[in-house]
């Protein structure tokens, strides 16, 4: 399996789990009860990787070497901003927060980082 599709499955789970049970995942950070916007939150967050792994699959099966591009891309961007507005949200997530923010998404960048690669060689 490529990066891409890889990449692309683990979006489609993690946007499930969030999209259906945001509590269960919730409930892993945070102390107290889970407030019902935050619920909201983790559930928007799991119905955009979960759309963002869709349109890559279908782009995997497709076999277009533009649309598995496009769609890494996006989630790449995705990804990335999601980095850099945990890393800024520091003071109200606190260390713990940035952690497991951090922990979270590095490892689908570098995911997607390699699916890009693999297009690019797959294209020359």
């Amino acid at each position: 399996m490529t990066a891409a599709g890889a990449v692309s499955w683990v979006r489609i789970g993690v946007g499930l789990l969030l999209a259906v049970a945001p509590g269960m995942f919730v409930r892993r950070f945070v102390q107290d009860e889970a407030s019902g916007s935050l619920i909201l939150f983790t559930r928007t967050v799991g119905v955009r990787d979960l759309a963002l792994g869709l349109g890559s699959l279908a782009a995997v099966r497709s076999e277009s070497t533009d649309d598995v591009r496009r769609w890494v891309r996006a989630g790449l961007i995705s990804d990335s901003l999601d980095l850099v507005a945990g890393l800024a949200s520091s003071r109200l997530a606190g260390r713990r927060g940035v952690a497991i923010a951090t922990a979270t998404v590095l490892p689908v960048i570098a995911l997607d980082a390699l699916a890009l690669r693999q297009v690019a060689d797959s294209a020359d």
